[in-house]
């Protein structure tokens, strides 16, 4: 199950990132049609995987969101920021720190995986 999507025109170096994804053993793959990638990520390589996407992130606002609906978070990764979120004031406060950054409001619009009861 992938439960990373990275568009393509929010990285730069995008063919050294999918080098680093092989190198991390990261399994993804491409969306047809597009060069966005769909990528699998477990917790246990979570740091790993923030550590590849914060290095090719091509502007502060760009971001790439990870779901765990098992567990109930959703991982959003910036540049120089990431939220483990778990509930919708963190939610919020993510948002709002997006929009400050110069993400379009419409852009935080983000997949939710914790439990809204």
């Amino acid at each position: 199950m992938t439960n990373a999507y990275i568009l393509d025109w929010a990285m730069d170096g995008y063919g050294q990132l999918k080098m680093d994804l092989n190198e991390g053993q990261f399994q993804y793959e491409e969306e047809s049609g597009t060069n966005h990638i769909r990528v699998s990520v477990s917790l246990d390589k979570l740091e790993n995987f923030v550590s590849i996407v914060q290095k090719h992130l091509s502007a502060p606002c760009n971001y790439v969101d990870i779901q765990f609906p098992d567990e109930g978070i959703t991982v959003i990764i910036f540049s120089q920021k990431i939220f483990k979120i778990t509930n919708s004031e963190q939610n919020n406060q993510a948002k709002q720190w997006a929009i400050g950054q110069g993400l379009p409001v419409e852009q935080a619009n983000w997949g939710i995986s914790y439990h809204t009861q």
